[in-house]
């Protein structure tokens, strides 16, 4: 007869072995249905421990949270009526130009030949992969003709050609191709050629290469916060963005400005590179400076500002002083985070969503995700007779 004994409880910490049943188990309590839950379950743990981050609940059940809040674990996803959409985007934006815009669309219907033009790839389009494909083709088609062809293998118009791709986030977990990018430029230490940025996004529509640089993404950066769903945010919103969202408040209060509670104190081009543009943020900054007398100029706030994607902006001159004219004038410590107020626009979005929308419901499944996880870590372990064991 084999007797049941109840271990101690572990320890509250995340020092627990997970297994791909494991985690399958996990997956499949979020989403019923998902198929080779078991393989999910191996490309999160490999995501994890490729990228060297510790194999806990919390790490696991973020992964999964937002790979089933942005694909349902669907590597590919297909989006309804991408072809019609993506069509009428095109149309759209070349019907802004006067004459030449009728006749540009024209030659994309006939490029490289009637039957399979630019737009016909386009309007067949089922998956973000199908219309990628379509638009490289035409890139490289383009080149070729302009003998362009050079400058686009070693690299050199990619700035260019990622800026116009309408494609900017892919795979299960809907990582951001320009930080895919830069983290691949970062790992060779030189820029990378046009075949190694394909090869990137082609990495991205697969199983393994989403959740890689997806857990990536979200947990590759010390946050500072105390709250999870800050994280969340900023996996919509950009890095950052929840500290950054709370310092715009501060900065309006303090200012009488009205200022955007986007997260991003500079405006930013498609690739991710700071543009020149004075936003309501920098115009509301400049003008607190000067009424508190902080003696910031234009140029080194400029300068603290292109911190704001990483965690050294804490350290700057503008953050503290800020912050400090907030504690003296309202008596108040400042609120270090908050969830950014955006309202999310997409082809791929069919409802209304916001950043708080996101952030709540990834938050959720987070949530039932680590109940299950503690429940498993605390469950029963099966022992054999005390007679049985040796003295």
């Amino acid at each position: 007869m084999t007797a049941l004994v109840v271990g101690a409880p572990a320890a509250q910490t995340s020092a627990q072995t997970f297994t791909p049943p494991d985690v399958a188990r996990l997956i499949l309590n979020e989403r019923g249905g998902v198929r080779d839950a078991t393989g999910w379950g191996e490309d999160i743990l490999a995501a994890l421990a490729d990228n060297k981050f510790p194999v806990t609940r919390e790490n696991i059940c973020s992964v999964i949270a937002v790979a089933s809040q942005e694909s349902s674990f669907n590597a590919n996803p297909a989006v309804p009526n991408l072809g019609k959409i993506a069509d009428r985007a095109v149309r759209e934006k070349l019907g802004k130009i006067p004459i030449l815009g009728a006749k540009a669309y024209a030659m994309l219907d006939s490029m490289p030949d009637a039957r399979h033009s630019f737009i016909k790839r386009v309007r067949a389009a089922r998956t973000e992969r199908d219309l990628d494909l379509a638009y490289r083709a035409l890139v490289e088609y383009g080149a070729g003709k302009s003998a362009l062809d050079g400058l686009l293998h070693w690299g050199l118009l990619d700035n260019w050609v990622e800026e116009y791709n309408q494609i900017s986030t892919v795979g299960s977990m809907q990582v951001s191709v320009a930080f895919a990018l830069n983290a691949e430029r970062g790992e060779h230490w030189r820029p990378i050629t046009h075949a190694e940025s394909n090869a990137v996004r082609d990495r991205l529509y697969t199983r393994a290469g989403g959740l890689y640089f997806g857990a990536r993404q979200l947990l590759g950066y010390d946050t500072g916060y105390d709250q999870k769903m800050f994280r969340f945010a900023d996996y919509n919103a950009g890095r950052y963005s929840a500290r950054n969202a709370a310092f715009q408040a501060i900065v309006g209060k303090l200012s009488g400005h009205g200022v955007a509670l986007d997260g991003d104190l500079l405006s930013y081009d498609k690739v991710g590179r700071a543009k020149a543009d004075v936003t309501n943020s920098e115009t509301a900054l400049r003008a607190l400076i000067e009424h508190y007398r902080l003696g910031i100029d234009d140029a080194a706030l400029r300068r603290d500002l292109l911190l704001e994607k990483s965690k050294d902006f804490t350290t700057t001159q503008t953050w503290r002083s800020v912050r400090g004219v907030y504690t003296r004038v309202t008596g108040k410590e400042p609120v270090f985070a908050q969830v950014p107020g955006i309202q999310l626009k997409s082809a791929k979005i069919r409802s209304k969503m916001t950043t708080a929308n996101f952030a709540d419901s990834v938050n959720r499944r987070y949530g039932k995700c680590m109940a299950l996880a503690l429940q498993m870590q605390n469950r029963p372990v099966l022992m054999a007779p005390r007679w049985f064991w040796p003295d």
